[in-house]
């Protein structure tokens, strides 16, 4: 998770460097909105989850894939909760 927070600063710090030089802000990089931390849950939710059932059931033998993925998707739910 430190390393997710750092992502975030980053992200953060460009946002507001295009602030600054008047540009629009891209999507995760403004302070004033959810970021990466709070965007997970959703992005498991909407892209990685189904993507990776369906290429589990064409795929069977990826079953330690999805598992993996369903782990941190439990583990972003949690710190969703927490944040």
């Amino acid at each position: 998770i430190r390393w997710v927070h750092a992502l975030e600063e980053e992200f953060y710090q460009q946002g507001d460097r295009e602030k600054a030089a008047n540009l629009p802000v891209s999507p995760l990089f403004d302070r004033v909105k959810p970021g990466v931390t709070k965007s997970q849950v959703g992005f498991f939710d909407v892209v990685v989850l189904p993507l990776y059932q369906a290429l589990t059931s064409a795929l069977p033998g990826i079953q330690p894939l999805l598992d993996g993925a369903e782990r941190n998707y439990r583990f972003w739910k949690s710190e969703q909760l927490r944040l």
